[in-house]
């Protein structure tokens, strides 16, 4: 008796599952037949599809368009293959290329961005790290003369908190960066296809 009821529990929880992956996947998107996670994005009026700022002289698309794209593709793994599918009848052909370029050109530089702050990033915790070092041996030779032993207290938390410091902005901070990396390139990657309908 108690193992049907188990089996009816496991079954009633398998479908559970299934069913709220069905809606996850119709509220983010759905997989096309070569097993992409295909992203629907429905473009009414494209005046506004691309910002009227860049860096270079190749185009970007807008801030609303990225973050529907980055919204979009949050809660998807890094190694799924994307494809945006952009439904829409006001877009040309013209305009489909140069879109194409601007949002694979905006993810790029976001990228950019991301690995402009990694660098930075090992730079500090470096800095830190040396400085924690630096005051550890403070410590050492405030110890060896018998200064007060308030001083070499502040003087060991002190350098404490710079390794901490360096340690999370190396290991956690970069972690996080790195991570982001990865989905921007999956971003940029990701193949863009036109309907017209």
């Amino acid at each position: 008796m108690a193992k049907k009821i188990g089996e009816k529990m496991k079954d009633g929880l398998s479908e559970t599952k299934r069913q709220i992956d069905k809606r996850f996947e119709n509220l983010v998107g759905h997989r096309d037949d070569d097993g992409n996670f295909v992203i629907d994005m429905i473009v009414r009026d494209d005046t506004n599809f691309l910002s009227p700022f860049s860096e270079s002289r190749v185009p970007v698309v807008n801030g609303d368009v990225a973050s529907f794209v980055e919204n979009r593709t949050k809660s998807v793994g890094t190694k799924e293959k994307l494809k945006l599918k952009i439904h829409s009848t006001c877009i040309d052909k013209t305009e489909q290329e140069i879109y194409k370029t601007a949002i694979k050109e905006y993810f790029s530089e976001s990228c950019a961005e991301v690995d402009a702050k990694i660098k930075r990033n090992n730079i500090i915790s470096i800095f830190l790290l040396l400085l924690g070092i630096l005051t550890l041996s403070a410590m050492f030779v405030l110890e060896k003369y018998s200064i007060s032993g308030i001083w070499t207290e502040v003087v060991d938390i002190v350098a404490w908190v710079f390794l901490w410091e360096a340690t999370d902005i190396f290991v956690l901070q970069n972690m996080e960066l790195r991570l982001k990396r990865k989905k921007l390139l999956s971003i940029i990657a990701m193949s863009v296809e036109f309907v017209q309908d």
